[in-house]
């Protein structure tokens, strides 16, 4: 419970889409102005296998603009899209790029520098902040890629 006087968080999320991968096929589900608990529940059942990423679109009419964590397993990449100009990654400040690590994003698997791949805690917090502002987070470190 909230204390008296403050307002739960403004959610500036339209759509969280889920995906799962059998081989190359995908199937979403969309869950429409979804809360944070469901969010937080998608993010922690990524297994870095056949369900291995998921967005948040802030403005369903708008899928330029997303927030996108892929990978699972404890360890996430987190990365969107500002109007298909520009493309936020998140990146761990305590990690080199160097060496590169495999993750599964997107049904597939890639060499993402060492650097890109955060822990839960880490890909939760970007969430979340996200999911609140619609916005990529200032006090967080986000390269452009």
């Amino acid at each position: 419970m909230l204390p008296v006087g403050r307002e739960s968080p403004k959610m500036a999320i339209d759509v969280l889409t889920m995906c799962r991968w059998d081989g190359c096929a995908r199937s979403d589900t969309e869950i429409q102005a979804p809360d944070w608990p469901s969010v937080e529940k998608a993010i922690r059942e990524l297994n870095n296998q056949n369900r291995n990423d998921v967005y948040l679109i802030p403005n369903s009419h708008d899928r330029e603009t997303y927030l996108a964590v892929g990978g699972g397993a404890g360890r996430y990449l987190v990365t969107g899209s500002v109007q298909s100009e520009r493309f936020p990654t998140l990146i761990h400040p305590k990690k080199p790029p160097t060496p590169k690590e495999l993750l599964v994003v997107g049904g597939q698997e890639g060499d993402y520098p060492g650097n890109w791949i955060v822990d839960l805690e880490m890909a939760l917090q970007a969430a979340r902040v996200f999911y609140e502002s619609g916005n990529f987070g200032d006090g967080m470190n986000w390269q452009e890629v």
